[in-house]
Formats: structure tokens, C-alpha cells, sequence
């Protein structure tokens, strides 16, 4: 049987397998400032040039559009299926008490940014790839195996591969979600609101710094103010002099955009410490709509997106990065909606109410809502081996989280993380079990054959 060759297969390449994941989370390939040939910096093309090294290495077929997206291939049939995971990762962040970018192990658990998200499937994808070749297993489509770099900042590389005509897939699956399978995806709108600052208040507010990313709640935000400054006591929060100014430092809980009342948001933790103190001018303003537009709910209530489906969940806002300087003020919002939202009244909505406090929309970026039959032949065919390998006959998901299956036509999530593990992704101590490491390996090779065979 072909699962029971693969399995061999995947367990005689373990050791190399969780080599090339540590190498590759050793790369810290967040997005940085653009180079020649290196569009996303030099992390991103780091790790890019690794996985195409190690792919020919294995003997398989490599490209690469645009220094963007590099790809492995095996198989001669012209119709193609795919498998697209990313190389990019988010910031480490704080809070770790193993390495962010070590690729330690301990106590048969790899640490570092990236094993899940999205390292860790998406070299173990090219592995299954080299495996099925070395088998010789029939297939009805070539495979091809996507890797790209810019999916924790909006997927540009993906939409370059497309804008550069390079070949579609027929049917394919992203390993960075969540088993059993995701037959759903939450619309996506993120917002960046603020503008140059035209009324500085009394002055005493000399920058204001927080966040990670516009899809992390904010772990962190510092607030610099002149002279002294009696603040409100509150949990969380630290207060100490540096010469003539005193700085206010608000410590969360770091969580994933798409559930953001799994977090804790430093950004309005401090502003509510701040409920007593008048700033005037647009930080005032910024204080303001914190604390009246999202303050104590994370689902749009107040700021007036809330949108609710039995099927795909309700509205989550994020309030993500958030910045002031006394030239500048920004701040960041990723609304995620089921199927029943409307993404222009989204839209309409956050500008007006940003309006209402002077702020204005600098940047809107939308990815629409994703959906997959749940009788289709992906949805069949990838519920059927998570079903043959875990004996679990769990339902298919919707979730909140954005995906790369948005991507392309027919394509959608598929592990690797298994129901009931804990959330890491995005989070400090990122970590995976090898063992259930390699289990989601032997999945994705086996899903791999599953949608190559017509």
C-alpha cells in the first residue's frame, strides 16, 4: 500500500528531515529592507536559497520567480498539483526560554520560529516529495511543491508568481493551519489609520512605540513622555525615569490576529492606565478611540463590523501596531469576518469612525473569504488520510486564520497542527513534538499522492 511505503520511506529520511527543519529555523527570515535580489531582505532569500539548495540536493526539479517564491518538482504530466508553504516568519518577540532561532531540541521537542509556522511542514513537504519520487509511486499529476517568502506581510510573493505568469495548480493544499481540514476561511480586511500629526497637544508625549505585527495582538508598548509622570497602578504595567523623562511600559499576551481574545492587548492596557491623564491634540485622539472603539471586546461591536454565522463564527478586530512620534501617528487594525460580512460596509465603517477622530485610512488590504465544498474532491480526499492516519472522523473547520490556500483556485488548509495541541503559532517558545513533527510529514506526503492520483 502506497501510506505504508511512504511511512518507511519518511521514517528512513527522519534524521535528515529534522536537520534541515533546525537549519532552517536557524535563518531569521523576517521580512526586512529590500536588496538586489533579495525583495523581502536578506532573511527571506536566506532562507528561499536553502530550501531551493536543498531541494536539488535531493535530486528533484527547482525554480524560482522572481527571487520570490522557488519551487521543487517531480513528474512529467501536464496538469500539476501543488503543496504551497511559506519560509517567512513573524518577529521572535520576547518572552522565549529557549532560542527563537536555535533550532534546539529538548526533551524530544523542537524550538524555534518557524517549526509550525511554517518551516517545519514546508520543508518536510519536499522531503514527502523526494520520497514519492524515490518510490516511484504513480501519479496522475506532476507535483510541485511552492515555497514562499513574504506570506506573514501579505503574500505579495504569491501574487507576483501569478502576475509573472508562471503555471497554476489544478488542485492543491497549504500545510499552515489545522487539521482535520479547513473548508472555510474568515474574509480579511487590515486597515492602516492615523496621518501626520497636526496638533501636538500639550507636548509632554514624545513617542509611543508597540507591536510586532498587524496580525499579533500586541505584546509590548512603550509610551515616552517629558518630565515626570504620575501614572495609575495596573497590572502590567512599569514606570521608570531616564533623565528628564519618565517611561511608561505596558507588558500583554502575545496572541494570533485571528483570535485576539486569546490575547491581551498591551496598546490598550495602557491606555486605559491612562484614563485619568488629558493629553490633548491627536494623541489624545489615538487614546481616545482605543479605549471607546476596542477597548474590553474583540469582536466589532462597538467600532460597528460585528458580523455572526452559525457555521463560520462572528467578526474579530486586532489592534496590532500602533506607533506616534509627534510628526506621525499610525496604528493598525485586522478585521476578520465570516460569510456573512460585507467587506465594503467593513470598509465604509472604519473610515468613518477613524474619521470621527480626525484619522484617516493611509492603507486598506483585503483577502476575500475562502470556500471548499465539503463533498469536493480536495476536501474527500484530504479529510480521508487524517481519517486512515489518526482514526479521528473530526469535522472540517472554518477558521479565522488567513491561509495561502487563498491564493489559487481549489486549494486549501491542511495541518499541520492536530486538535487539541496548544497554540504556539505566533507565540513566544514556538515548538513542536517530533514525533507528531514527522506524523504531519507522513500526512503531507501521503495528501501529496492523494491529489496527484486522478
Amino acid at each position: 500500500m502506497a501510506y505504508e511505503a511512504l511511512n518507511k520511506k519518511i521514517t528512513e529520511m527522519q534524521e535528515a528531515i529534522i536537520a534541515s527543519i533546525r537549519e532552517s529555523v536557524r535563518i531569521p527570515s523576517v521580512r526586512g529592507e529590500a536588496a538586489p535580489g533579495a525583495p523581502y531582505g536578506p532573511g527571506p532569500k536566506a532562507a528561499l536559497e536553502h530550501a531551493l539548495a536543498l531541494a536539488r540536493r535531493l535530486g528533484l526539479r527547482t525554480g524560482c520567480s522572481g527571487d520570490r517564491v522557488g519551487w521543487a518538482e517531480y513528474g512529467d504530466s501536464e496538469e500539476m498539483a501543488a503543496v504551497l508553504g511559506h519560509l517567512d516568519v513573524v518577529p521572535a518577540g520576547e518572552g522565549w526560554t529557549h532560542p527563537p532561532f536555535g533550532g534546539e531540541i529538548h526533551d524530544g521537542v523542537l524550538y524555534g520560529r518557524g517549526v509550525v509556522d511554517d518551516k517545519g511542514p514546508t520543508i518536510g513537504a519536499i522531503y514527502g516529495l523526494a520520497a514519492i519520487r524515490d518510490l516511484g509511486l504513480p501519479i496522475g499529476r506532476r507535483i510541485r511543491v511552492l515555497f514562499g517568502t513574504d506570506e506573514e506581510c501579505g503574500c505579495s510573493c504569491v501574487a507576483h508568481y501569478i502576475q509573472a505568469g508562471e503555471e497554476m495548480p489544478a488542485i492543491g493544499f497549504t500545510p499552515d493551519a489545522e487539521y482535520p481540514f479547513i473548508f472555510f476561511e474568515k474574509g480579511i480586511s487590515q486597515f492602516i489609520l492615523g496621518g501626520r500629526v497636526q496638533d501636538a497637544g500639550d507636548g509632554r508625549v514624545l513617542s509611543l512605540t508597540g507591536g510586532e505585527a498587524a496580525n499579533v495582538v500586541t505584546p509590548r508598548c512603550t509610551l515616552k513622555l517629558r518630565g515626570d509622570f504620575p501614572a495609575q497602578a495596573a497590572p502590567g504595567l512599569t514606570l521608570r525615569r531616564e533623565g528628564d523623562t519618565t517611561l511608561l511600559e505596558a507588558v500583554g499576551r502575545s496572541a494570533h490576529g485571528s483570535t485576539p481574545e486569546k490575547g491581551d492587548n498591551a496598546a490598550v492596557r495602557l491606555f486605559a492606565a491612562l484614563s485619568a491623564a488629558d493629553f490633548g491634540g491627536d494623541f489624545q485622539r489615538l487614546a481616545d478611540f482605543v479605549r471607546e472603539q476596542l477597548a474590553g471586546e474583540t469582536d466589532g461591536h462597538r467600532l460597528g463590523v460585528y458580523y455572526a454565522d452559525e457555521e463560520t463564527g462572528k467578526t474579530t478586530v486586532n489592534l496590532g501596531l500602533i506607533s506616534y512620534d509627534g510628526e506621525t501617528c499610525s496604528f493598525t487594525l485586522d478585521i476578520r469576518y465570516p460569510k456573512n460580512g460585507d467587506p465594503q460596509a467593513v470598509s465604509r465603517q472604519v473610515q468613518a469612525a477613524a474619521g470621527a477622530y480626525g484619522f484617516s485610512v493611509l492603507e486598506e488590504k483585503r483577502l476575500p473569504m475562502l470556500y471548499v465544498p465539503k463533498d469536493s474532491e480536495l476536501a474527500c480526499k484530504l479529510t480521508a488520510v487524517y481519517r486512515a492516519y489518526t482514526g479521528d472522523i473530526a469535522l472540517p473547520l472554518a477558521i479565522g486564520g488567513g491561509t495561502y490556500a487563498k491564493a489559487f483556485p481549489n486549494m486549501a488548509a491542511f495541518g499541520p497542527v492536530f486538535p487539541g495541541e496548544p497554540e504556539v503559532i505566533h507565540q513566544p517558545d514556538e515548538r513542536a513534538d517530533m514525533g507528531r513533527l514527522l506524523e504531519s510529514v507522513r500526512m503531507t506526503a501521503a495528501a501529496m499522492y492523494e491529489i496527484a492520483c486522478k
